[in-house]
């Protein structure tokens, strides 16, 4: 009698169990936090910072949030004062990443918003970059310079030049660019380094090395079309740089591609999971341009209601004081023989030359076409007035800031625009 009764208890309690379980699934968070069922290295990490934080009993973290992990997240959540729903969002990992500053830890402003430029030496003696800095620092909050590349063996191959130490002098910060961009993206590469931990590793005590000795602030992971396959890989590259930043405060950003969904199949963009990146860096550069490119066909760099798709769905899944809208001071040149890009200095030289501006309604950006030798050319680009309404994406959407490519791009007028909507 006694064993069917426990037989009786037993089976009950497993009914409440696996409806609880059904429960739970049924009514999963809308923003697709941490729940019961979900797996991989997000909850392997959020299992690492419960136990540290003395919510999760001692063991293997098993990367899979099951009873345990839930009854861990439900005594935080009653600890704190939170919603207890037993679902890891935003609140619950402020908590548990004490470490990690949400009130974009990177910058007191020039500006009322932040400026940042990638600062490039596309050859020996390109100073274009230079001289922008030299001219315009007194807006600019940081660099990004795009100097060290990375090989298979994690190594990094560049120098830091001479920008570093202009920056210094002109109070804007440095930031470190890791990048896998020689003739080409260099797809191969990323690939070997980010799935071998060895490799990874290696990559990331060479950053650490390089910011140690040359002065930077901090790094911008910049590494493109990385393969939907290292989606966690890439994951735990930045996740580990994080850990190892710790100790020195070294800024953790990261440039992305831009993307309007999250389809982790994508060829292009579905390695980079937007929550997890935005969770974990100081400052996401999203690449807001290249919609249209010189291999593409010819249309605008950045319409207008594009860059609203994309910003319409980054800030659902990454804090808008941790983002930074990429501007383009560039726009395409299309002929029958191809595409090129082309300045903002060298557009205003062809509309000086050529004349014919005209613009977009639909898209919000001008476009020109011109005959040399016969030859149709057709060019999208940007000028003060599609850049002062990109620059009114910011302050709608309540951005930290921008992030220009490239410096040296641009003129005169670019900056009486910035430095007019964003003026204190």
């Amino acid at each position: 009698m006694r064993n069917r009764l426990y037989l009786v208890l037993f089976l009950a309690l497993a009914a409440c169990f696996f409806w609880f379980l059904w429960a739970s699934a049924a009514f999963a968070v809308p923003d697709g936090g941490l729940q019961l069922g979900s797996r991989g290295g997000d909850v392997g990490y959020l299992q690492e910072r419960l136990k540290e934080a003395g919510f999760y009993p001692s063991g293997e973290m098993s990367c899979y949030f099951g009873l345990t992990t839930y009854l861990a997240v439900i005594a935080l959540e009653r600890a704190a004062g939170l919603t207890v729903d037993g679902v890891v969002n935003e609140p619950e990992w402020q908590l548990l990443t004490g470490d990690v500053d949400f009130n974009n830890p990177l910058i007191s402003t020039k500006l009322r918003k932040a400026v940042i430029g990638y600062y490039v030496e596309d050859y020996p003696g390109d100073r274009l970059s230079y001289n922008s800095l030299a001219d315009n620092g007194k807006h600019i909050d940081c660099i990004v310079t795009f100097s060290f590349l990375v090989d298979r063996d994690g190594n990094l191959n560049g120098e830091a030049g001479e920008g570093v130490d202009l920056a210094g002098r002109m109070n804007v910060r440095s930031l470190l660019l890791v990048h896998n961009i020689g003739s080409k993206i260099d797809t191969e590469t990323a690939h070997i380094v980010l799935s071998d931990t060895k490799k990874r590793r290696n990559l990331e005590q060479n950053i650490l090395a390089v910011l140690r000795s040359a002065g930077y602030d901090g790094v911008n992971i910049d590494l493109e079309g990385i393969l939907p396959e290292d989606r966690e890989n890439y994951n735990l590259l930045i996740r580990e740089l994080k850990e190892l930043f710790k100790p020195d405060g070294f800024l953790l950003t990261v440039s992305i591609p831009a993307k309007t969904a999250d389809n982790p199949a994508d060829l292009w963009n579905g390695a980079y999971d937007y929550k997890t990146i935005g969770r974990l860096a100081d400052l996401v550069m999203l690449m807001t341009y290249d919609e249209h490119w010189f291999g593409s066909e010819p249309g605008p760099v950045a319409s207008v209601p594009w860059v609203e798709r994309v910003l319409s769905y980054t800030v659902g899944v990454i804090p808008r004081d941790k983002l930074l809208m990429g501007i383009a001071a560039y726009g395409y040149d299309w002929s029958a023989t191809g595409g090129r890009a082309v300045t903002w200095r060298e557009v205003n030289n062809l509309v000086s030359w050529y004349g014919n501006v005209q613009w977009d309604n639909y898209y919000s950006v001008p476009f020109m076409e011109y005959y040399n030798e016969e030859e149709r050319h057709e060019v999208w680009f940007e000028n003060v007035y599609s850049l002062r309404i990109k620059l009114g994406l910011v302050e709608k959407y309540g951005l930290a800031g921008i992030a220009i490519w490239r410096l040296g791009f641009e003129d005169e007028s670019f900056w009486e625009i910035v430095s007019d909507t964003f003026a204190n």
